[in-house]
């Protein structure tokens, strides 16, 4: 899978992809650097790096398949995204969208973060994207805990790139056991997060509301699944707990090499987030 980075976010998260060799990496920002790097000159506003974004298609031609392509909205660079995008020819894009800390952002930073993230989901719900990943830092810092300043970021973006990667592992084997179901055509806009097996708690990365699908992926050692027979009916009792109306829920079961016991969970929903929030900011009273 192609990895693509733009923005200082984007490229710090593409950057972690790089431990894995399922992924090659593709970085476009100010000043960046090294093998498939395309620097992007500096400009002062979002609209001026729409309207002046560089023609790179010759140079983009590699770029062929399922590709991942990473940013936050909240910089300005970001207004060059649907440029970059439209130069990609025999891609099938997945979006995976990385939302800061809101209330740190100016009035125009949040301005122009709520236009990308809305467009950009709009864009999934139609087909014209394979999928958009909406993360939150805010969602991930309560998730993972008190963090260094020095290491905050860096943890941020190894418990995204982590969460990620071993989710799409599973999602492309066999399991052992489990009940799988397709997402609804529709339930383009998604995220993910992990569950705590010992306490069955589970920790979203991103608080996606009117969800439609639901599915989990367990891995769990071989000697856990030779010796532990209460194991199952720990797993069924939960997902059948986890049953909402209207939405479905499906699970697989993985062997895996770890002692420990972990799930990697992904939810998908119809419904553009932001305007949820719209309606709930009405004053209908």
């Amino acid at each position: 899978m192609n990895v693509i980075g733009l923005g200082r976010a984007g490229c710090a998260i593409a950057d972690r992809f790089s431990k894995f060799p399922q992924y090659q990496i593709y970085k476009f920002d100010v000043g960046v650097k090294g093998e498939n790097c395309f620097h992007i000159t500096k400009r002062s506003t979002h609209e001026e790096y729409e309207k002046n974004f560089p023609s790179l298609k010759r140079k983009l031609k590699g770029i062929k398949g399922e590709t991942l392509f990473i940013l936050s909205g909240a910089g300005d660079i970001s207004g060059g995204a649907l440029r970059l995008l439209a130069q990609l020819e025999n891609v099938k894009v997945s979006v995976l969208y990385i939302e800061p800390d809101l209330s740190l952002l100016s009035e125009v930073e949040q301005t122009q973060e709520k236009i990308v993230k809305n467009v950009f989901q709009e864009y999934a719900r139609s087909g014209r994207f394979e999928r958009i990943y909406l993360v939150s830092n805010q969602a991930i810092e309560e998730c993972v805990g008190e963090v260094p300043i020095i290491e905050y970021y860096e943890t941020l973006n190894q418990a995204i790139v982590n969460t990620f990667h071993m989710s799409s592992v599973f999602a492309n084997t066999e399991p052992i056991l489990g009940t799988f179901s397709q997402p609804a055509e529709i339930a383009r806009i998604s995220t993910i997060g992990v569950v705590d097996v010992e306490k069955n708690e589970e920790k979203w990365f991103y608080p996606l509301r009117s969800p439609r699908d639901v599915v989990y992926y367990y891995g769990i050692s071989e000697d856990d699944l030779k010796t532990d027979s209460t194991l199952f009916k720990k797993i069924t009792s939960y997902i059948k707990g986890m049953a909402i109306d209207k939405v479905n829920i499906s699970y697989g079961v993985y062997k895996t090499s770890y002692e420990q016991k972990y799930c990697y969970c992904i939810k998908h929903s119809s419904v553009v987030q932001s305007y949820l929030d719209e309606i709930d900011d009405q004053d209908i009273g």
